[in-house]
């Protein structure tokens, strides 16, 4: 009987313990971060030339553009760690999901929170209200600045009036 019981003991710890690693300040997670999929949305340019906008993202969901071009002619703009960037976000959803502010989280691999929107001057939490603004066929779109303040994976935690809408892995280089 005891057999038994220190056998029930022993899988109930491995099973509460299997799976979950925390990354500091409450950053849970059941694998490493991998660096969300990049996909591709048409675009005509403004020569009249047609193309396409590289985002990383979830497809049909959401995504920032990091790169565009045409043919075999697509240039990929990396993201460093200390520089500013503009990054245009698309969204797609019902309507009713872009009535507030988009505020974005910057999670770093050892789990702390930053603020990585500018507003030009500063770091901020958010812009305010998203609205509908239709382009390249998402529901939405917002331009921002964000920058980063290290190098390695960084967990987007994207929120639109204060609902997660969705997160993004990047990869940020050394500068």
């Amino acid at each position: 009987m005891k057999k038994l019981l220190g056998a029930l003991l022993l899988v109930v710890l491995l099973v509460g313990c299997s799976e979950q690693t925390t990354q500091g300040k409450g950053e849970v997670h059941s694998t490493k971060w991998e660096v969300s999929p990049t996909f591709d949305i048409p675009v005509n340019f403004g020569d009249g030339k047609k193309g396409k906008y590289v985002l990383i993202g979830k497809e049909g969901r959401m995504g920032f553009l990091i790169g565009s071009g045409s043919g075999d002619h697509v240039a990929i703009d990396p993201i460093i760690e200390g520089k500013g960037n503009k990054y245009m976000w698309h969204f797609w959803g019902n309507k009713d999901e872009f009535d507030g502010p988009l505020k974005v989280v910057g999670i770093n691999e050892k789990g702390e929170k930053h603020k990585i929107l500018t507003d030009g001057d500063s770091k901020v939490w958010s812009y305010p209200g998203v609205g509908i603004s239709p382009n390249n066929g998402a529901t939405t779109h917002v331009p921002s600045l964000m920058e980063f303040p290290t190098a390695g994976l960084w967990k987007l935690k994207v929120y639109i009036d204060d609902q997660l809408f969705g997160d993004i892995v990047v990869d940020v280089e050394e500068s």
